[in-house]
């Protein structure tokens, strides 16, 4: 077989086995997606403070996308696993332009809702995501082995990382515009996400290069979750549009099988009270900056993109981590530290603690979300792996909408602390159930180091 003559070849080559061609064009992708959503997360929620609108219209934006984000993430998710996975990847990443030029011609409330439904909204990231992000995880698993999955999914957290920190960053564009261009404040903003736009545009180009193939089995990976997950031999999903749209009829009148049922229902629980725990305050954080310390976006997007790339080296240090603990112990301890210092923050004081307690809250969390993600993959079929996705996330996105719209409302009304303590209160019965649902639950590539290690 074909793929797994490329990881045989490469098992021992270090970086080369990782990153592979498909995992390049990945990660090129999420990069260049990703720097709009960095830029989104920090303009919007506060230049609609600057114009007049209230913190609790803020989060219903935000929320909206959180809301159709968890309406099509488990349709697609099916889709995606039974059609292929790339042309839902290809077409969520070009799907957010629309929304970026939807927020250059118009201030209206309503249509700004409508275009954060679509997407590249928040972190959620609307229909777009939904589309999308099922097939992130199952592209790149397949595009790398058991052993290497957890370090590669580190390596897109470290990507989407680098990426929120130049959207952040880029919150100086509008600023810069007025200065050096002379251009109005709305003419500035309107000009920054038509570069947004264009920036979805080009996220778009690497996938159509991705070489999508669904093999039996890889090196690393459990001879008993490989006979489980592939009972045929290799599918390799290349198809036209108009190919995939003709064989739909015929497709969707088959039964769809969920050998991974518990499994999915217990990572929802835990996905879900992670979502509540981000969307009710770390969703808008920009705007309680500003509401809190009368903080412009500029400066918030500064802090906010340090603390996204403060969390970068963890690409380096998650494998280790992971090897010494155990994948689950490090996703469980890791997520609990970041419940610690996002309580911190409304007992700050000042804006600059504040901002290094997000710092921490950011490194913790972007240790523990890849490493909950590598073991979901880890224990689900292959077969079923955008649809887990698709399912858990959809569980985050319903919780994260609640939460977003929650938090609106609180800061709205003066309660700048509260929120806080609803979002801790998430990110640690999270933690909790994470433990209690899987403390006897193991990825093949520990249960295969045991079995080396035994004989």
């Amino acid at each position: 077989m074909a793929g797994d003559a490329r990881f045989t070849k490469r098992e021992h080559t270090g970086w080369s086995s990782i990153v592979t061609r498909d995992s390049k064009l990945i990660l090129l992708s999420v990069l260049l997606n990703s720097i709009p959503i960095g830029y989104m997360n920090v303009i919007p929620a506060v230049y609609l403070l600057q114009v007049g609108r209230t913190a609790a219209i803020v989060g219903t934006i935000y929320a909206a996308s959180a809301l159709s984000n968890t309406v099509g993430l488990t349709p697609f998710g099916v889709l995606a696993d039974r059609y292929g996975r790339k042309i839902f990847f290809f077409v969520g990443s070009l799907v957010p332009a629309v929304s970026y030029i939807i927020f250059a011609q118009t201030l209206n409330t309503y249509w700004l809702i409508i275009a954060s439904v679509i997407g590249g909204v928040g972190l959620a990231g609307g229909l777009a995501v939904a589309l999308s992000g099922p097939a992130l995880l199952p592209l790149l698993a397949n595009a790398t082995s058991d052993k290497n999955r957890t370090t590669i999914f580190a390596a897109t957290q470290a990507i989407w990382a680098i990426a929120l920190t130049i959207g952040s960053i880029l919150s100086y564009l509008p600023g810069l515009l007025i200065t050096y261009l002379g251009e109005t404040q709305y003419a500035s903003h309107v000009a920054s996400y038509y570069v947004m736009a264009l920036l979805a545009v080009a996220s778009a180009v690497p996938v159509v290069f991705i070489r999508e193939n669904k093999s039996k089995s890889l090196p690393g990976r459990s001879k008993e979750i490989s006979e489980e997950a592939e009972a045929t031999a290799p599918i390799v999903q290349r198809r036209s549009v108009v190919s995939w749209i003709l064989e739909l009829p015929k497709n969707t009148s088959r039964k769809i099988p969920l050998v991974s049922g518990r499994i999915i229902t217990k990572f929802s629980l835990v996905y879900a009270l992670s979502g509540l725990g981000l969307g009710v305050i770390v969703q808008i954080i920009a705007s309680w900056y500003y509401l809190q310390f009368k903080i412009p976006e500029s400066t918030a997007g500064l802090w906010i993109g340090l603390a996204e790339v403060a969390s970068i080296p963890t690409i380096f240090l998650i494998p280790w981590l992971v090897r010494r603990r155990g994948t689950l112990n490090i996703a469980v301890l890791y997520m609990a530290l970041s419940a610690v210092f996002l309580g911190l923050m409304p007992l700050s004081g000042i804006f600059l603690l504040a901002g290094v307690f997000l710092i921490f809250r950011n490194v913790f969390v972007n240790i523990s979300w890849p490493v909950m993600q590598s073991l979901m993959i880890g224990i689900v079929t292959e077969k079923e792996r955008a649809t887990t996705t698709g399912i858990a996330t959809a569980a985050w996105g319903l919780a994260n909408a609640i939460g977003t719209f929650v938090g609106g409302a609180l800061l709205a009304q003066g309660q700048l602390s509260l929120p806080f303590v609803i979002g801790v209160a998430g990110y640690v019965a999270s933690a909790v159930m994470l433990w209690v649902f899987f403390r006897g639950v193991r990825p093949p590539e520990e249960i295969g180091s045991d079995q080396i290690s035994s004989g």
